[in-house]
């Protein structure tokens, strides 16, 4: 079995742990590499970090149809295979002892004059912004070619049901169970009292348009790892992607168990 091991490289901490890691399944008999660039004739990859290196991670192996493990060293790890405290789990992993858990990625297309200009894969979430300027802007929501909203915000979310417990549920979207298979757009800050998030079938194809009173520029930011500028002319096309993350569950533990575990009973 051939593994990639791609820790945080910014903790200290962390690179201690993966090089832990890499001993034991060593032991194990694995062949391992740290080289992200083998990623494509591995196996599966090892994620070691928090939230953010797994959902990267993830991606991106996505994208080459292989499988992640998240080893969570940092302090949620929501979408962590295994806690740091339970590497003796790294056996069921190379006697193929687990389950994969597909999850549903969006497809933001960014469109302007008629013409492509970028085109973005999303495990969580495509965010509209303002940026760092203190402004609302306003935001129009097509579906299908039919109004659905227009709302002055600071933002909005469109989010896949595994970002549902990210950016989304802080700003008030509800939390939906990553088999589900659908969008939730949700507002952020609306200058309103009657805005609320809306979940859309995945099959739906949604068009966001954006205006300001000054400069006409918003942000999508794709994942929290991107800030990309576009204008009054341009649109984003919201759609499923093709493409879909594999994540290895080792333990029997659902959905439900790990919502209360790390987020619903932290804040009890």
């Amino acid at each position: 079995m051939k593994i990639v091991i791609i820790p945080n490289k910014s903790s200290e901490e962390t690179a201690e742990l993966a090089l832990e890691v890499e001993k034991r399944l060593k032991a194990l008999g694995a062949e391992v590499s740290s080289d992200e660039s083998e990623i494509d004739v591995s196996d599966c990859v090892i994620a070691v970090g928090g939230d953010g290196t797994t959902l990267s991670i993830a991606k991106r192996a996505s994208l080459a149809g292989k499988p992640t493990l998240g080893i969570n060293a940092g302090r949620l790890g929501f979408m962590s295979g295994v806690e740091k405290n339970e590497l003796e789990l790294l056996s069921e992993l190379t006697e193929g002892k687990y389950n994969i858990e597909e999850r549903m990625m969006l497809k933001a297309r960014l469109e302007r004059k008629g013409k492509v200009v970028g085109e973005y894969h999303c495990l969580n979430d495509a965010v509209i912004s303002r940026g760092e300027f203190a402004r609302l802007i306003d935001i129009t929501v097509e579906c299908e070619g039919r109004h659905v909203s227009g709302t002055r915000a600071d933002g909005m979310i469109v989010s896949t049901p595994t970002g549902s417990t990210a950016y989304s549920m802080a700003a008030g979207g509800p939390v939906v169970s990553p088999d589900t298979s659908c969008f939730i757009v949700t507002p952020i800050c609306p200058h309103s009292l009657v805005n609320r998030s809306i979940v859309f079938s995945s099959d739906k194809e949604l068009e966001v348009f954006v205006s300001s009173d000054l400069s006409h520029k918003a942000f999508l930011s794709i994942d929290g790892e991107n800030a990309i500028p576009f204008d009054s002319e341009s649109k984003i096309i919201i759609s499923k992607s093709e493409y879909k993350a594999k994540l290895i569950k080792i333990k029997p533990d659902n959905f439900y168990e790990i919502l209360n575990s790390k987020i619903l009973e932290r804040r009890n």
